[in-house]
């Protein structure tokens, strides 16, 4: 995978990261916590057969968290030393002592914490390849795609990346735990001309195991397909519309849902879905679960960032909210538990109820927009209301006909959500949000 490899072992990290907590105790902190991540990162970009850039970089960093009391104080340091603790140790209490105090401040309780690592979720999968391997790979991707007879392409870049960690975390309440981890990605970006012009697209793929990658071919046709429906050019009329959002699409909206659930959105006040535990949101038939335990899940792990012990839950059942993403810290301030998502969430699967590809899926809807592209930073959290600058495809008698850009679509997320008719088995297992092309009735288009 890589002629680097982590400076530390586990061991040696157990080790460093007891003694600056002993430390701390010792100078006077009533309680702590220390993450240690090592990271190898191997990247090549190639564009038009030449090499664009290629690097293989070595990093580590130090967070160190220290109480007195209810006040906090924090260091980060991008170095690991054993003759730094005393320094690091006492920046830190040092800073401690400028905060507010907090009486929600703290170390996640021991009755929260992960006991042990007894099962295995293979998120360690390293590759033995050597830097001529890799870079004949990256050619070799980008060649495929430009040997398509389709239509006039050019090339817009191919890439891969690896990547591993080794990591660390351990409190003043005897969590002392760690493991390693690989993360592999492949990327094709594609320039397609025609009478109607230039347009852009892409598609790539990410997996724990670099034998788990997306073969080429398979990666370049889906990137070829996505470019050519943007070349046949038309336009529409504003008004109201029934809309497939595509499914990366469909990910950014459902993941708004999961920040408007977050803690740090609830306890301020500033989601439109505040105090809605217990309130249908969606459709009776949609569920929505938080899963860290998939083998080789991308975003798979034993225990969150402050070493609670994770579990698999639904955040909705039945179209209800059933629980919300929290911390520990955010958990105190709604007078709940955390609910170990220190960090963030993990793999969330969202459920489906058809099972087809984009076309058939177009025929479900018969006339309407698909919503494969949105441009800007558009939602109000607070209040639910979005407006998106948007490409789509127009869908006419359940016929993809043409593309049309400039569009602007705008709406409220409480009716997006409750006007799902359909979620498509379609969805990528990159990424955290494992969501298909989702069927929406009556958004408002303006172009």
């Amino acid at each position: 995978m890589s002629q680097i490899d982590f400076e530390h072992s586990q061991e040696y990290l157990k080790n460093f990261a007891a003694q600056i907590l002993d430390k701390a105790i010792t100078l006077g902190a009533t309680s702590a916590e220390i993450a240690i991540n090592e990271s190898i990162d191997t990247s090549i970009e190639v564009l038009n057969s030449n090499i664009d850039s290629f690097e293989t970089s070595y990093s580590s960093y130090l967070s160190l968290f220290v109480y007195k009391g209810h006040q906090k104080g924090y260091v980060s340091l991008s170095k690991i030393a054993i003759n730094m603790i005393d320094e690091i140790v006492t920046k830190a209490l040092e800073i401690a002592k400028y905060t507010e105090s907090d009486i929600h401040n703290g170390i996640a309780e021991s009755r929260f914490l992960c006991n042990s690592i007894d099962y295995n979720l293979q998120l360690f999968n390293p590759v033995e390849i050597d830097n001529f391997a890799i870079v004949a790979k990256a050619k070799e991707l980008e060649q495929l795609a430009l040997n398509s007879n389709s239509f006039k392409l050019t090339s817009d870049g191919a890439s891969l990346n690896l990547n591993k960690r080794n990591f660390l975390l351990a409190t003043t309440n005897n969590f002392n735990m760690g493991y390693q981890t690989t993360k592999f990605s492949k990327h094709i970006s594609l320039i397609g001309e025609n009478k109607s012009g230039l347009q852009t697209d892409y598609w790539y793929d990410s997996a724990r195991s670099f034998t788990d990658l997306m073969p080429d071919q398979k990666l370049v046709n889906k990137a070829i397909y996505r470019l050519a429906r943007r070349l046949n050019k038309g336009k529409i009329s504003a008004g109201s519309y029934n809309v497939i959002f595509d499914a990366p699409i469909a990910k950014s909206f459902m993941g708004y849902f999961l920040e408007g659930i977050s803690g740090n959105s609830l306890f301020r006040r500033l989601s439109f879905l505040n105090d809605t535990k217990g309130t249908q949101i969606f459709p009776n038939w949609l569920n929505i679960i938080d899963n860290p335990s998939i083998i080789k899940g991308n975003s798979s792990c034993y225990f969150d960032s402050e070493g609670v012990r994770v579990t698999k839950r639904h955040l909705v059942a039945n179209g209800v909210v059933e629980d919300y993403i929290l911390d520990s810290y955010t958990g105190r301030k709604l007078n709940l538990n955390t609910t170990g998502n220190a960090g963030g969430v993990h793999n969330v699967q969202i459920s489906y109820n058809f099972d087809g590809e984009i076309e058939k899926f177009a025929q479900l809807m018969h006339n309407g927009l698909i919503i494969i592209e949105i441009v800007g930073q558009g939602l109000n959290l607070v209040n639910g209301d979005y407006s998106f600058g948007a490409g789509a495809l127009l869908v006419e008698h359940g016929e993809i006909k043409y593309y049309i850009d400039n569009l602007t679509i705008a709406g409220n997320l409480k009716d997006f959500y409750k006007n799902i008719k359909y979620i498509n088995n379609d969805f990528s297992p990159t990424g955290t949000i494992q969501c298909g092309a989702i069927l929406v009735d009556n958004i408002n288009v303006a172009n």
